[in-house]
C-alpha cells in the first residue's frame, strides 16, 4: 500500500514536471501566415529576376540582333522616299565654296540604323541621324578634314541587320542603298574641281559602297577618274584578295604609305570580339561583275596595317601609332587632341587585330550590341589623317609629272618634199 502510494506521487511529480517544460506550439494566425506568403513571394520574386537578368545578360546578343531585323520581307515592306541631291539637306557636309583646300573627300558613312521598321533607312530617321552627325561622321571623316573639301551624302542605309544575313533582303538592302549612293557620288563629280587629287572613304557600310564605285567608275588603267584618285580608304569592312588584285580592272592595294591610286583596306577588332572576328573570316560579301553582290565562304581577306601601311603586316611598333582621338561633338574643321603611342595592331589572317587599350577611354563598348554602334573615338584617326596628306602630296607630285612628259607618237607621218622661196628683201 505505501509502495502503491509511493509510485503514484513520483508520476503525479513527473507530469508536472512535462507540463512545466512542455507546451504546445500555438496556432498561427492569418496574420503570420499572410506574412510568410508575402515573404516566399518577394524571395521568389528576386530569384526569378536574377534568373532573367542573367538568361538577358547570356544572350544579349540574340536579342539585340532579334529586335533589329525588320519583320516584314524586303519585297512587300514601305519603302522610304529617295534622298534628292540637288538639295543641301540630302548632304551631311558639303564644301563651302571652291575653298584653298589641297584635295576632295567623297565619304559614304557606317551604319547608324538599328530597327525592325525598314530595311532601309529613312533619311530623316531621328535616332539614327542624331548618332551619325554627332559620332559617326567628325570620327569617321574628320582626319581628312584637315586636307580637304568633304562631302558626304545621306543615304537609305540598309539596317544593321543585314551585317547578319547574306539572303535576299540583305542584299536587296544593301543595293538600294548603293543607287542612293552612286547617284551622290555622279552628282559630287559634276561639282568638283578635277584638278584637285580626289579621295574616297567609307567605313563599315559605307566601305561596301566605296568598293561598289571603285569598280563601277575607276576600272583601266587609262580611267581618267583613276589618275586623279590620291587613294581610296575602305575601312571597317571585309574585303576579299580577289577584290584587288592587280589587274587593268581593278586598282591595286597600297603598298606603302605614300603609294597612290589604290586602296587600303582594314578591318578592325579588339582581340577580345573573338566571335565577330570569325564572323568576318568565314563570310564576306563582294561584288561581281554584274554589279551585283554574293556572299563568300572562307574568303582570302586582305589587310593594310594603319601603322606602317604595309599588306598584311604582323608586327609594327606600338611608336608607329601616330594617335587615337575622340572627335565625338566637335566640328570637321575641329582637330581632338592626340592619344600617341597608344594601339598595337597586327593583320592577323586578314583582320587588324588590336589588344585592348590601356586607356579606358578607347575600348569598344561590348554590351547589349553597342559593339555595332559608331564608336565615339577613332583609334588612327591622326594616323589617317598625316597618310592622307602624304598621298595627296604624292600624286600632285606624279600629275606634274605627267604633265611635263608628251605622249609618245604612234604614228610616224611622211612629210612631203616642198620648194623653198626665199623672202624678198
Amino acid at each position: 500500500m505505501s509502495i502503491s502510494l509511493a509510485a503514484g506521487g513520483v508520476q503525479t511529480r513527473l507530469q508536472s514536471c512535462l507540463d512545466l517544460g512542455y507546451q504546445k506550439p500555438r496556432e498561427r494566425n492569418g496574420s503570420d501566415r499572410r506574412m510568410i506568403f508575402r515573404l516566399t513571394a518577394a524571395l521568389g520574386g528576386i530569384l526569378g529576376t536574377i534568373m532573367v537578368a542573367v538568361a538577358i545578360f547570356a544572350f544579349q546578343d540574340n536579342l539585340a540582333r532579334f529586335f533589329m531585323k525588320p519583320k516584314t520581307p524586303f519585297q512587300i515592306a514601305a519603302t522610304p522616299a529617295p534622298p534628292d541631291y540637288d538639295l543641301p539637306e540630302s548632304w551631311l557636309a558639303l564644301p563651302d565654296g571652291p575653298g584653298t583646300k589641297l584635295a576632295d573627300v567623297f565619304y559614304v558613312h557606317s551604319t547608324t540604323y538599328r530597327s525592325m521598321n525598314f530595311w532601309n533607312a529613312p533619311i530623316d530617321d531621328a535616332e539614327s541621324q542624331d548618332e551619325l552627325k554627332r559620332i559617326a561622321l567628325h570620327n569617321e571623316a574628320g582626319p581628312f578634314a584637315r586636307i580637304a573639301h568633304i562631302s558626304a551624302p545621306q543615304y537609305r542605309q540598309a539596317t544593321k541587320a543585314v551585317y547578319f544575313t547574306h539572303k535576299y533582303d540583305g542584299i536587296a538592302a544593301r543595293l538600294r542603298a548603293f543607287k542612293d549612293v552612286s547617284r551622290a557620288f555622279e552628282k559630287f563629280l559634276t561639282q568638283r574641281d578635277p584638278r584637285r587629287p580626289l579621295m574616297l572613304v567609307g567605313y563599315g557600310q559605307g566601305g561596301l559602297h566605296v568598293a561598289g564605285l571603285l569598280r563601277t567608275y575607276f576600272s583601266g588603267t587609262d580611267n581618267a577618274l583613276r589618275k586623279e584618285l590620291a587613294a581610296a580608304y575602305i575601312i571597317d569592312t571585309p574585303m576579299t584578295a580577289d577584290s584587288w588584285r592587280d589587274t587593268p580592272d581593278t586598282l591595286p592595294l597600297c603598298q606603302d604609305q605614300r603609294s597612290i591610286r589604290c586602296v587600303v583596306a582594314y578591318n578592325h577588332f579588339e582581340s577580345v570580339f573573338r566571335d565577330e572576328i570569325e564572323r568576318d573570316r568565314k563570310r564576306a560579301i563582294i561584288w561581281e561583275s554584274n554589279d551585283n553582290l554574293v556572299s563568300t565562304n572562307n574568303p582570302d581577306l586582305v589587310c593594310v596595317n594603319p601603322l606602317d601601311w604595309r599588306v598584311n603586316s604582323v608586327a609594327p611598333s606600338i611608336l608607329d601609332h601616330d594617335g587615337a582621338a575622340s572627335a565625338t561633338g566637335l566640328g570637321l574643321a575641329e582637330t581632338p587632341p592626340k592619344i600617341a603611342k597608344s594601339i598595337q595592331a597586327s593583320c592577323d589572317r586578314g583582320v587588324l587585330i588590336v589588344p585592348r587599350p590601356d586607356n579606358l577611354f578607347l575600348r569598344h563598348d561590348r554590351w547589349f550590341g553597342r559593339k555595332w554602334h559608331p564608336q565615339p573615338f577613332n583609334l588612327f584617326y591622326h594616323d589617317l589623317s598625316k597618310n592622307a596628306a602624304l598621298r595627296v602630296a604624292s600624286l600632285s607630285v606624279k600629275r606634274r609629272e605627267e604633265d611635263t612628259i608628251l605622249e609618245p607618237i604612234d604614228n610616224i607621218v611622211d612629210v612631203p618634199e616642198s620648194p623653198i622661196h626665199k623672202v624678198p628683201k
